[in-house]
């Protein structure tokens, strides 16, 4: 043989015996091994470069630990790699992931802007759309560490939205950029959607690094069962606890509290087999408080089928839509956003309130008239009528009332207290009735609607007639809030401040709602001209300071019946370019100083304006809590 033969032989010996090298092979103490098994120098990890073949000296896995070791002038990319100073915006990738050079740390502001208004898409503006289609809320999910888009693509945790951001010193940032609470970390649970903060070379734990023996599991001698949080809670048919392996034995399932099971309550194992597929424990969204609101109606699917909204728990994947309630606009420029479901639990975002649509008169549709004037059932929807159980045998008629929100009522406390005993009536004794176009409470008509009280509050230092009925205002929480319709609607508050709390009532052509004394008691508003109090002192010199009177006119008075109904006038209103002008309520009717059935000269109300604090605080609580 020639000398170049063998020399050939020798070269393709030497290069077999290289391609059949093991990869996995033990690297040295100097060297770093990459997730398939190759070696590379330790110097070479977590420096920006992709060194290993698979890459995986360059991901969060390997270099999240190594940020403590890197700080300036060094730039850190947001996995960990520590690579050169002016890395960060140089027009050159230098980190494996990008991170020095997204656009929302890079890019110009109409760049960042143009990329945000692609990225909100047509959801809201404190939204972004996830490709998923659904809109999740920016300030509350995105980069949080969860998938919120539900996807799988962790697109919400993505460097591109989240490597540039800095996270609070006692949070721990994810290996995409993502911030979660410090205490997560090496937890033993995975709460960054790349699984960063539980990184073996972070918390200390083991990392395989070549192919692990096979392990026989507890479920290859028994029969099979789901993994993790899935796997339900498994006892006999006497209750008693088991553990795996289960085999020969008729197994009763359940789940922890916060967990649905889906699938049969029970199935027998035998021979490593189920008589029924066992069940999975699902985290199911909880629904109590998500959806309830009188501002909105919800409409539930789940694989584009109907479902019962009000059911507590909903499975993931379950979309919930909402519009606005008659009554309510939405303060949005688009529809309002879906809500849905997330693997998981959770919701990906909250229920947006619409605002209501108070002072407003629907077209009349039946008509009414009392001392010749004409009244319909919408002329005056916020009025309401006031019922007590006294006698024990049936519902009579105390007062007048005004809608506030469709759960509040505001009134006069004469309505509600007990001059003999001087204190506030139980509000069980009490039932109101919206759209009440006959006094008699047994003459009903289709469009009113009964509902109960829940609490009664009184102004402070209350103490009636003994007191010239100062601080004559009481607020009525119902049982549950009244549909709003044409007939059915609240009034418009305005407060002002200081010196215009009172002029504000002066000279004010208005009119106020009740139920004639005649015949079959109708509905009917009455007008009246309003003055301040100083000038009612001219008529009434012990007036108290927080009043001011009305003088009817026409042939219509104030009535016994009239009290606690609501002063209104129409005055300008700058919320809604589409409406210029609303009914807003004054004043509630107190009294009629030297008055028998009815008031012949004036009749003194309460100046809503003294009780801004009360009246906003019961206001805003059924807003911003109810509706």
């Amino acid at each position: 043989m020639s000398s170049g033969g063998l020399l050939l032989i020798v070269f393709l010996g030497y290069f077999l015996c290289l391609r059949l090298t093991p990869t996995n092979a033990a690297c040295s103490t100097l060297q770093f091994e990459c997730d398939n098994g190759s070696c590379i120098s330790k110097f070479d990890i977590c420096d920006g470069v992709k060194n290993c073949p698979d890459g995986s000296d360059e991901t969060a896995m390997t270099c999240v630990n190594q940020r403590q070791h890197c700080s300036k002038p060094y730039f850190q990319c947001s996995y960990g790699a520590c690579v050169i100073g002016t890395a960060g915006c140089n027009a050159q990738v230098e980190c494996a992931d990008g991170s020095d050079e997204t656009l929302l740390r890079c890019g110009t502001e109409d760049d960042i802007r143009e990329f945000n208004r692609r990225l909100q898409g047509n959801c809201q503006s404190n939204e972004i759309k996830c490709p998923s289609g659904i809109c999740i809320d920016k300030n509350k999910s995105l980069c949080d560490g969860k998938d919120d888009c539900g996807d799988g693509t962790g697109f919400d945790e993505s460097v591109g939205l989240c490597g540039h951001t800095d996270c609070p010193g006692y949070s721990f940032k994810c290996g995409t950029g993502g911030c979660i609470s410090g205490s997560l970390s090496c937890d033993g649970k995975t709460d960054c959607f790349d699984g960063s903060d539980e990184a073996p070379l972070l918390c200390n734990t083991t990392r395989s690094m070549t192919s692990a023996p096979p392990v026989v599991t507890i479920e290859q001698v028994g029969c099979p069962l789901a993994l993790g949080d899935e796997r339900p809670i498994l006892k006999d048919h006497i209750g008693r606890l088991l553990t795996p392996p289960i085999n020969k034995v008729t197994v009763h399932f359940s789940c922890e509290s916060g967990f649905t099971l889906e699938g049969q309550e029970s199935s027998h194992c035998a021979n490593r087999k189920w008589s029924v597929a066992p069940p999975k424990c699902v985290r199911y969204c909880d629904s109590r408080g998500k959806f309830d609101g009188y501002s909105t109606k919800a409409t539930c699917t789940k694989d584009g089928q109907l479902v019962d909204c009000n059911k507590r728990y909903h499975p993931p994947g379950t979309e919930v839509k909402f519009v606005c309630a008659t009554g309510f606009r939405s303060l949005l420029k688009t529809t309002l956003p879906d809500m849905k479901c997330m693997w998981g639990g959770y919701w990906n975002r909250d229920r947006e309130r619409c605002e209501q649509e108070c002072g407003e008169i629907a077209t009349p549709t039946k008509s009414f008239s009392a001392f010749g004037y004409s009244v319909n059932n919408t002329v005056v929807p916020w009025h309401v009528g006031i019922y007590a159980w006294h006698n024990e045998k049936d519902y009579n008629f105390i007062c007048g009332g005004s809608l506030l929100t469709p759960d509040l009522v505001i009134t006069a406390a004469h309505c509600v207290f007990d001059e003999a005993t001087r204190r506030i009536y139980s509000f069980s004794t009490f039932r109101v009735i919206a759209a009440k176009f006959y006094r008699n409470y047994k003459n009903v008509t289709d469009e009113e609607r009964r509902v109960d009280v829940q609490n009664i509050i009184v102004a402070p230092d209350y103490q009636g007639s003994t007191d010239n009925f100062y601080n004559d205002l009481a607020l009525m929480i119902l049982e549950k809030p009244l549909e709003l319709s044409n007939v059915i609607r609240p009034i418009c508050l305005k407060f002002s401040h200081n010196a215009e709390k009172e002029s504000i009532n002066n000279d004010v052509q208005g009119k106020f709602a009740g139920w004639s004394i005649a015949d079959k008691h109708e509905l009917q508003f009455v007008p009246a001209l309003s003055k301040m109090n100083s000038v009612c002192r001219d008529n009434i010199k012990d007036i108290r300071s927080d009043k001011f009177c009305i003088f009817t006119q026409g042939k219509s008075l104030a009535c016994q019946g009239d009290s606690g109904g609501g002063f209104t006038a129409e005055r300008q209103y700058t919320e809604n370019a589409q409406v210029t002008h609303r009914h807003f309520l004054y004043g509630v009717i107190s009294n009629a100083p030297n008055a028998d059935q009815c008031a012949h000269s004036l009749t003194v109300l309460t100046n809503i304006q003294h009780f801004e604090y009360m009246i906003n605080r019961e206001y805003q609580l059924s807003v911003e809590g109810r509706s």
